[in-house]
């Protein structure tokens, strides 16, 4: 599989670096389309001539993605003016209203804010944007958003300077059904097929390769580790990942030997070893120190958290969960930063501080409302209304349970056959 991997990167790379179509429309999964996202965000550290706006957010309810695409691109927009203040630079003009606006048609937004995001840059840098959300319910509140970008009536000369990436669904083809694709003509289209069965065949056999770069074997096993992880064969796993630790420490290679030790922790982890997977995770995170790959470490930072929270050590869990809030928040990651931090206020509260407990979820609390994280604004209004209950605050608590309530409820049974779950996810890293 680490060829198609390499094959889709590649033709990734040909669309973005191409003078000719303006848009690529990918037919995907959730589980594909965030394969996809992470090739995007590695170009993103590597190209250095390009502007990459990379918008991953789920697409729920009617005018919910573009909203939280818009509210992410303000963000953007003011830390860099930040920056450009501690610089003496003059500042980047704000979003247009019409941007922002939610009764607003939502093409018209998009097509707004693609105009301003031009105005910012000099005329020889490229833009791309990566609209593709995690998942889609509102399958024709996207579409209608996105539909201009697909030229259908031919180019416009707004388009010129940007690269558009847009989803697409293989089983259902809301965004460009079969009777659309030959009126597209200045569009490119990608089906994927990421599958785990179709990956572990092949994972498999790309590891049994003699005839492959050691290197692509390794990076192979370390992807078959973490399946093996997933589907509970544990002995396995941890077989792969002292192979892999033993191959990167010699090649000198901190971010191997980061992930290998990660894994080894995951799988004490998941063998209820907490005391264990500590010690792992630490050894983990000095390895992911030495490489400067934040990402990594986040996810060990959060890891470490759980570890020490399973051994009833709050105080321990503090400290990781602090760090991984301030690791997300330095990465632009808005949904691991409110993971970690209710996580910390969880542990807060096993240290017998409630006060700070409370700080911490109002604070998550208001990230999702910046970013719409809605499900996880769900899980916060619910802890937070329980702990003012607990505390005799009554009105404070029907206040939350109000807002709580006032939530769109999701279509689960829609949304879980969509998304992936969270070992499922893991077993990809």
């Amino acid at each position: 599989m680490q060829r198609e991997f390499a094959a889709t990167d590649a033709a990734l790379g040909h669309f973005i670096e191409q003078p000719d179509y303006p848009t690529l429309v990918l037919g995907a999964t959730d589980l594909d389309i965030v394969l996809v996202f992470k090739m995007l965000q590695e170009r993103d550290r590597r190209d250095t001539q390009r502007i990459y706006l990379l918008f991953p957010f789920e697409c729920e309810t009617p005018g919910h993605y573009l909203q939280q695409c818009m509210q992410s691109l303000a963000a953007q927009i003011a830390a860099e003016n930040q920056a450009r203040a501690e610089e003496g630079v003059a500042p980047w003009a704000e979003l247009p209203l019409l941007c922002t606006d939610p009764g607003q048609p939502p093409a018209q937004r998009l097509k707004a804010a693609v105009e301003h995001v031009r105005t910012l840059m000099a005329e020889d840098v490229e833009i791309v944007w990566a609209l593709l959300p995690s998942t889609v319910v509102d399958a024709t509140g996207y579409r209608e958003t996105v539909w201009p970008l697909l030229a259908l009536d031919g180019f416009e000369a707004w388009m010129e300077g940007h690269r558009f990436c847009l989803r697409d669904d293989p089983a259902r083809r809301f965004l460009l059904p079969p009777g659309q694709r030959e009126k597209a003509r200045h569009v490119l289209a990608l089906d994927l097929d990421f599958s785990p069965e179709r990956t572990a065949d092949a994972l498999v056999g790309a590891l049994n390769d003699a005839a492959r770069p050691l290197a692509e074997r390794m990076q192979a096993a370390m992807q078959l580790a973490a399946l093996d992880l997933t589907h509970g064969r544990i002995d396995q796993a941890l077989e792969k990942y002292r192979l892999l630790y033993g191959w990167h420490r010699e090649q000198h290679n901190p971010l191997g030997q980061a992930l290998a030790l990660g894994g080894i922790g995951d799988v004490a982890t998941r063998s209820g070893q907490h005391a264990d997977a500590c010690r792992w995770y630490a050894h983990a995170l000095d390895a992911a120190a030495d490489s400067g790959n934040l990402g990594v470490a986040l996810n060990l930072l959060m890891a470490s958290g759980q570890a020490w929270s399973s051994l009833k050590q709050p105080a321990r869990a503090i400290e990781y969960f602090e760090l991984a809030s301030r690791a997300a928040d330095k990465l632009m990651f808005p949904h691991a930063a409110v993971d970690a931090m209710e996580k910390l206020g969880v542990a807060l509260l096993g240290a017998r501080k409630t006060v700070e407990a409370a700080r911490a979820w109002t604070e998550a609390k208001a990230l999702c409302e910046r970013f719409g994280c809605e499900h996880q604004r769900h899980s916060l209004l619910e802890r937070l209304a329980a702990l003012y209950t607990q505390a005799g605050l009554k009105t404070q608590a029907k206040a939350y349970e109000m807002e709580k309530d006032r939530i769109p409820v999701h279509r689960e049974a829609v949304h879980a056959a969509q998304a992936p779950g969270e070992e499922e996810r893991e077993g990809r890293r």
